[in-house]
């Protein structure tokens, strides 16, 4: 069943004096405020924990070698590719290329 149009329009108004418009003003300065201060609480927690990683992963590479230099790490992958790339006429980096984005990306910047 249809709904009949409506006959008459009827407005309400809140008016606000000035003391409930001050109340109103200082509960939304606080608000702002603690949006704030959640903003820059959450950019100094992932600065903080950037540097914790970081931290982390040079106590472990001093004192273990575990991690070893990541420049090593990227040139004796850089080897494998030139060895395979040797072996099958320059395919190998293509084929790379052509599987991963991050592959495309960094043969790019390397080079090939």
């Amino acid at each position: 069943m249809p709904k009949a149009r409506p006959t008459q329009v009827i407005v309400h108004r809140i008016e606000l004096q000035d003391t409930e418009r001050e109340m109103l003003e200082t509960i939304t300065k606080g608000k702002e405020i603690e949006q704030i201060g959640k903003t820059a609480s959450s950019v100094v927690m992932a600065g903080a924990l950037g540097v914790g990683v970081y931290v982390a992963w040079w106590t472990t590479d001093a004192m273990f070698g575990w991690m070893g230099k990541a420049r090593d790490k990227l040139d004796e992958v850089k080897a494998r590719i030139d060895e395979y790339d040797e072996m099958s006429d320059g395919d190998f980096s293509k084929k790379l290329k052509t599987t991963s984005p991050l592959a495309r990306i960094w043969l790019t910047l390397e080079g090939y």
